[in-house]
């Protein structure tokens, strides 16, 4: 099965992330990647094997220098066309086509971007082409349904990672000075700001804790602001971009997960390799990544983002609906508060209850979340797709 992937490479997030570990797997050499953007991340350098990387928008695919705007979707379609793929796998993005390719099945893959597309001609055009989807979870399936008038099935393949090395197997115990950490982009919609709020709090509820937060973003700044203002510096280290994240997992104990929207959440399920309990909310696709009252604990949003910005000076700017897996329907955003996640993490503060959530949470992930049945069932929907195509030319013949 000849498979073309349509990615773009220019950050480093979770679906490059999972797009990474599954073409890294691939041993078929059947793979042609298609990047959307004109340069690659450097992270993800590091990590791409060796198939060639064709640039979507390059006349010259060694230089830099991009076609004319005007002319990029019918670039793209004759480089899609000239692969000759089984199978066309759009990973979380919606390109420019001028129509539905000639030959191979057109699948996308949302790892999330549905809950942000602008419900316009560009995006239902697109929808309209495809064959099939593919969810990340059953928050995605939903949010695409609810959203727009598919036309065709939506399949879910719940989001794994493979097993992360350097675990540190032997039981946990709380440390004496408590260590709070999240590992993500540094961006508002992320709520770093209630991580920090939540921080102060505990503090003032006289308990020995700090917070590590792993990762970059175009709001840094802002948050080392916030930690000043709430006299934090001390109680807070921003540590960057982890390359090997075994060394963070292994130091913290307690991970907090407290963005405005999250289609499912690979840090979270990273966390729970590691026997960390996780704090997270009970909206889109978190809870299906983390049991609640098992291996982490979910807090209801119930602030808004105006309340919040008053609270942090923090502007949170997501315009868009997300997920209540309770009622099944969409609700206008919310943000976590800083006192009901404070409460959530003195739940985990006995050694006794720490030691429970701890267990609970590595024994879950190995058993509901093993990378090889994401890459089977991934592979068995492509599979199904080509198949049925081969079918449909046969009848035809």
């Amino acid at each position: 099965m000849k498979k073309l992937h349509i990615i773009n490479l220019e950050k480093m997030g979770g679906v490059e992330r999972l797009f990474l570990q599954y073409i890294n797997g691939n041993k078929d050499n059947n793979d042609n990647v298609i990047c959307i953007s004109n340069s690659i991340g450097e992270e993800i350098k590091k990590q791409l094997p060796k198939t060639k990387i064709t640039f979507a928008n390059r006349i010259f695919n060694a230089l830099s220098l991009r076609c004319p705007q005007i002319f990029r979707k019918y670039l793209l379609q004759w480089k899609i066309e000239r692969t000759g793929a089984d199978v066309i796998i759009v990973w979380d993005l919606v390109p420019g086509l001028m129509s539905k390719p000639k030959r191979g099945k057109l699948i996308y893959y949302d790892h999330g971007c549905s809950w942000r597309y602008a419900k316009n001609k560009k995006t239902l055009n697109f929808f309209s082409m495809l064959d099939g989807i593919i969810a990340v979870s059953h928050a995605s399936k939903r949010v695409m349904e609810l959203r727009f008038n598919l036309k065709c099935n939506v399949d879910v393949v719940l989001n794994r990672i493979q097993t992360p090395s350097g675990i540190d197997t032997s039981p946990r115990l709380l440390s004496q000075c408590v260590k709070l950490g999240t590992a993500s982009r540094l961006v508002s919609l992320k709520g770093i700001s209630v991580m920090l709020l939540t921080l102060q709090e505990l503090i003032n509820r006289g308990h020995n804790v700090m917070l590590e937060i792993a990762g970059k973003g175009p709001d840094q700044v802002t948050f080392e602001e916030l930690a000043s203002k709430l006299n934090l510096e001390k109680k807070v280290i921003f540590s960057g971009f982890q390359d090997n994240t075994k060394d963070f997992f292994n130091r913290i104990d307690i991970y907090l997960s407290t963005p405005v929207t999250e289609p499912f959440g690979l840090s979270s399920m990273e966390a729970l390799y590691f026997s960390v309990p996780v704090i997270f909310p009970l909206i889109d696709g978190q809870p299906e990544a983390i049991r609640d009252e098992y291996c982490g604990i979910g807090v209801k949003p119930s602030v808004s983002i105006e309340e919040h910005k008053k609270l942090s000076g923090v502007s949170i700017d997501f315009p868009h609906k997300v997920y209540d897996p309770v009622n099944d329907f969409l609700i206008e955003p919310q943000v976590l508060s800083h006192i009901a996640c404070a409460d959530a993490v003195e739940q985990l503060l006995s050694q006794e209850s720490y030691a429970k959530f701890s267990g609970n949470a590595q024994r879950y992930v190995f058993e509901k979340f093993d990378y090889n049945d994401f890459k089977s069932e991934f592979n068995t929907k492509l599979s199904h797709y080509v198949n049925n195509k081969l079918s449909d030319r046969s009848i035809n013949q």
